[in-house]
């Protein structure tokens, strides 16, 4: 009905009019509400009247022997993985739904109201429970602070968050590079399968929400429904079990574990490269052993003690701290080998032809090199000994016995030729080969000492990369499937 405004026409009469319109439309929505709000209060009264429905009493109707339960999981977010308790805590949304026979009626006689939201406990929820549970605030928490759904035909929809904190055996033989699959059982403590069915509400669990973790990604989900008889009872028990994939992110372990490592391992070609008379040789030897040491300390700590498997990454410390060891031990022979005496040891004709001919040409040891280091040595020596000998003559003056001066390198020659002996005579085979007055010849041993250097270190330098790789190798190529083969 509308109003046309003309000329003559009260002004007044058209604002009664719409005055009276906007006042029967105020009390019909206000009459509508009423009756819509007594509708949902008259049917809430009608579903939970105490004389025919007990949220205590499963619903079971006519020729029905059970009720099937709906189960459907969303994995929200991992709150935590635990290694060295072996713990995980999980935000999951748990979806459950069911028939109660109990809760249905007719919308017409409630004003088409299809619909009804019900507090927890009025009406009946199946108990259920994660079997791996260990939580202290509860089994799940969260279960009991939301409201169900029921529609007219009794189909019941029950959904709440909760964070789980269950067992979740961590296997760490491939760590960093390790994958874990975790399992939830979902089952009801009272009803058995006579009285209770799962289903599944999809064979996987919902991860379109999931919020990436900073360690560890989740793979792949997969529930699946299984039936198991105890010993206490006939009946069977059915639950539904959950099993969680997830791989370790192995980029932040790389950088602070592996490569560190790595680096150190690398710092002990140094000590073959120093000389021998440096003295540093197997100090720094040591010093990298004890940085491994270290290493090793931060990755127990990191992981859990487990007596069933090794990780690889700690056999390769273990490995590396070994060969650390074993560069000791060759450093310790070489500086033995190093300063024996020409003249009190004579170097067997074999060694002699296997280490300073083959050995060392095959190494590509230049004799020339070693002289000139020796010329070094004997220069710097004898300008410390020239010091030292002035020292003593000028506390020898001091005193009424002084003895006669003496060149401290006058009777000792390190370097001396292993065919000349110690009356300055030469051996038999060589009466007519006399070295040049003021010359520098080599000493066996010290080529030897050198060949021997250089032969051992390209033997740790070789075992060493043949460990890094071996077990990197390893630990890459690992794709959980041992434990997914488990998954059934």
């Amino acid at each position: 009905m509308g109003y046309t405004y003309t000329r003559g026409t009260n002004p007044n009469n058209v604002l009664i009019h719409l005055s009276f319109v906007v006042f029967f439309f105020i009390l019909n929505q206000s009459c509508w509400g009423l009756s819509a709000k007594r509708a949902s209060a008259d049917l809430f009264e009608h579903l939970l009247n105490t004389s025919r429905y007990s949220s205590d009493v499963i619903p079971l109707c006519d020729n029905q022997s059970h009720v099937s339960v709906k189960l459907g999981t969303a994995v929200k977010d991992l709150v935590q993985m635990i290694e060295t308790h072996q713990v995980l805590r999980l935000n999951i949304w748990i979806r459950l739904s069911w028939t109660d026979c109990m809760l249905t009626w007719d919308p017409l006689h409630f004003q088409n109201e299809t619909e009804i939201v019900l507090p927890y406990d009025k009406i009946w929820i199946p108990d259920i429970v994660v079997f791996e549970g260990i939580s202290d605030e509860g089994n799940m928490p969260g279960l009991e602070d939301y409201r169900a759904r029921v529609t007219y035909q009794g189909q019941v929809s029950y959904s709440f968050p909760s964070i789980i904190t269950s067992v979740c055996q961590v296997t760490v033989t491939y760590f960093p590079f390790d994958h874990q699959v975790c399992h939830l059982t979902f089952g009801s403590w009272v009803y058995s399968g006579r009285y209770l069915q799962w289903e599944l509400d999809g064979d996987t669990s919902d991860i379109s929400n999931f919020q990436l973790h900073n360690e560890w990604d989740l793979v792949t989900t997969k529930a699946i429904i299984r039936v198991f008889y105890y010993l206490c009872c006939t009946d069977p028990y059915p639950d539904v079990k959950l099993h969680l994939h997830f791989r370790r992110k192995p980029i932040f372990h790389m950088v602070t574990i592996i490569f560190p490592c790595f680096v150190i391992t690398s710092l002990t070609i140094v000590g073959f490269l120093l000389p021998t008379v440096s003295g540093e040789k197997i100090a720094l030897q040591m010093t990298v052993l004890l940085s491994l040491s270290v290493f090793l300390v931060l990755l127990q700590d990191k992981l859990p003690p487990d007596a069933d498997h090794i990780p690889y990454l700690a056999i390769y410390f273990s490995v590396s701290m070994l060969l650390v060891c074993m560069a000791c031990l060759l450093s310790g022979i070489v500086t033995h080998v190093q300063y024996k005496s020409p003249v009190e040891h004579r170097m067997s004709p074999w060694i002699r032809y296997v280490f300073l001919e083959k050995l060392r040409k095959l190494l590509r040891v230049d004799i020339d090199t070693i002289l000139a280091k020796s010329e070094i040595m004997i220069k710097r020596t004898s300008h410390l000994s020239s010091h030292v000998y002035a020292v003593e003559r000028f506390l020898n003056s001091k005193t009424d016995h002084a003895p006669p001066p003496v060149s401290p390198l006058r009777d000792t020659n390190p370097y001396q030729h292993p065919s000349t002996d110690t009356s300055g005579h030469h051996s038999e085979g060589d009466k007519n080969e006399t070295a040049p007055e003021g010359s520098i010849t080599v000493n066996e041993w010290e080529v030897l000492a050198v060949v021997l250097d250089r032969f051992f270190m390209f033997i740790y330098v070789l075992l060493s990369i043949l460990n890094f790789a071996t077990v990197l190798i390893i630990m890459i190529s690992y794709d959980g499937s041992d434990q997914l083969s488990g998954v059934k």
